[in-house]
Parts: structure tokens; C-alpha cells; sequence
């Protein structure tokens, strides 16, 4: 389970403990809190591991990953021990990272807006014929379920579609291709679904953090996706069917991509990427 508002995180009556902690005075009220188990003591509720952060005290994103509930992480990303300038370790805290693109159009960067971690930077200058992307590939592939993807996003304005991919880790049939669905993250401040104009929803903001969150529910008989914006700035959701005819991809999901092709130019920024199934 994962929440991306502030308001969703019952504070009230809970014992916190801080497991890493920065606040830094001369960055006016930055606090990046990377690590905090929480227990509500009026409930009993399972423990928490929440990543937070604040920036001039004003929540920016908030991912809780419930310890003690029935869920595995498939895939998370860690860039932290990467140096900067330098592409993503293949090891990631779950799963592994797999880089695509010409030298410098994925590389670890220092986070766009406070001290809050690396992150990772996909760049595309406008040249033809290439595309640069980092994939996270899952640790197991499960098949049927329900899974939450989730990340934290920084695109600065005059910038073109950004994407996110879900994918098979392999070709499940000749006639079918990897992708299932892929959402393009507009230059009008807006989201649209598999290339249908239709489909646009939502607003983002430019140069600011935003959280896109997609829960994805596939079994034989269907195959849907819940998209959710938020944090600062941003809102919006919709639902989707995922195309009848590559369910079967969608049986297999194993990994998100995250990429920026031709004719699309400019860069975007990510961190916190995750993915987890449940498992009950």
C-alpha cells in the first residue's frame, strides 16, 4: 500500500521513530526524513517505513511502505551510492537497473530542488534514432495480482513527453511487443495514456516535485490501471482498461521504464521508484 498525501498518514496518537534524519537550518526548514517507523498505538497497526520530504516545511512526498502487511517490492531504486555524473548501478535496493541511451543521457545527479538523495537524470538532446531510458527490472516475475508502481518526478518546464513504460522482461509472444501500457507525462501540464488524445488528464506542475502513482489489477480475465497525481501542485486520476489483446503481456509484468525518445527533447529527473505486488 502506498499514500502520497500527508492527510492519508494517521500521525495522530502514533509513536515515531526517526531512523535517519536531516534538518538543516541553513536550507530555511529542509527536512529530509529518509527513514521513520512509526506504530500506532491507539490501533495496533503494523509498523511503518516511511520516506519523507519537506521542503520550508511543506510536505513534497510522503511513499509509506507497510512492514507488516502482505506485499513484496519488486523493484526499488537506491542512486545514493552511485557517484554523480556517473549511469545508475545495476544493483539496485530491489532489482536492477538497466541503461539505454548514448554516454551522459542517464546519469546520477544531485537532487533538483533540496538536499534530499540522488537521483536520476534521462536526457535527450533531439537526436534522431535514439532513446534514453533506465529500466527497473523486477527481482521475481509473480504474473496475476495487484501491484502499486510509484515515483517521484522532476521536469522542468520547455521540456517534451516524458514516459513511463510497464513492460514484460521478455517477448511474450512474437506478435505482441514488450510494452502494455505507457503513460507520456505532456508538455501541457497534463498525462495521456497509450498515445490517445482522449485519454489526457490530470495537472502537473513544472520545475516542482510530483508523485505518479499507477495501481495495476491483472488477472486472466482483465487487465486495469488506476493512475493517481499528487503532491504539490499536481492532482488528478483516471482509470484505465488496459488493451484487451496485450493482457498477456500484462500477465508477465517484470519492469518500468522510465525514458525520454526522439522527436521528445530536454530531461527529467527521478528518485524513489517503486513497485510492489501484494501478496495475499
Amino acid at each position: 500500500m502506498v499514500s502520497s498525501s500527508l492527510s492519508d498518514l494517521p500521525l495522530e496518537g502514533m509513536k515515531q521513530d526517526t531512523g535517519t534524519s536531516n534538518a538543516a537550518g541553513a536550507w530555511g526548514g529542509v527536512l529530509a526524513i529518509t527513514t521513520l517507523a512509526c506504530r500506532a498505538q491507539a490501533n495496533g497497526a503494523n509498523s511503518l517505513a516511511v520516506s519523507v520530504r519537506v521542503l520550508g516545511c511543506h510536505l513534497l512526498a510522503v511513499l509509506i511502505f507497510l512492514t507488516g502487511c502482505a506485499q513484496e517490492t519488486l523493484f526499488q531504486s537506491n542512486f545514493d551510492q552511485t557517484p554523480t555524473g556517473q549511469p545508475p548501478s545495476a544493483a539496485q535496493a530491489v532489482g536492477t537497473a538497466n541503461v539505454d541511451g548514448p554516454a551522459g543521457s542517464v546519469i546520477v545527479v544531485t537532487s533538483p530542488v533540496t538536499p534530499s538523495g540522488k537521483w536520476v537524470q534521462i536526457s535527450q538532446p533531439g537526436e534522431p534514432q535514439f532513446v534514453a531510458s533506465l529500466q527497473g527490472t523486477f527481482a521475481q516475475v509473480r504474473g496475476d495480482g495487484t501491484y502499486t508502481f510509484s515515483a517521484i518526478l522532476f521536469i522542468p518546464s520547455g521540456n517534451g513527453p516524458a514516459t513511463i513504460r510497464f513492460e514484460s522482461q521478455g517477448v511474450v509472444s512474437p506478435d505482441l511487443p514488450t510494452v502494455f501500457l505507457h503513460l507520456d507525462i505532456m508538455p501541457d501540464n497534463r498525462v495521456r495514456i497509450d498515445d490517445d488524445p482522449g485519454t489526457l488528464f490530470g495537472t502537473f506542475p513544472h520545475d516542482q516535485i510530483f508523485i505518479v502513482q499507477v495501481t495495476l489489477n491483472i488477472n486472466a480475465s482483465a487487465a486495469t490501471a488506476h493512475i493517481v497525481l499528487s503532491g504539490a501542485g499536481a492532482s488528478g486520476q483516471a482509470d484505465y482498461n488496459i488493451i484487451s489483446a496485450l493482457r498477456p503481456v500484462a500477465r508477465q509484468f517484470g519492469a518500468v521504464r522510465l525514458m525520454m525518445g526522439f522527436p521528445s527533447t530536454g530531461k527529467f529527473d527521478a528518485t524513489t521508484i517503486v513497485v510492489t505486488r501484494k501478496t495475499q
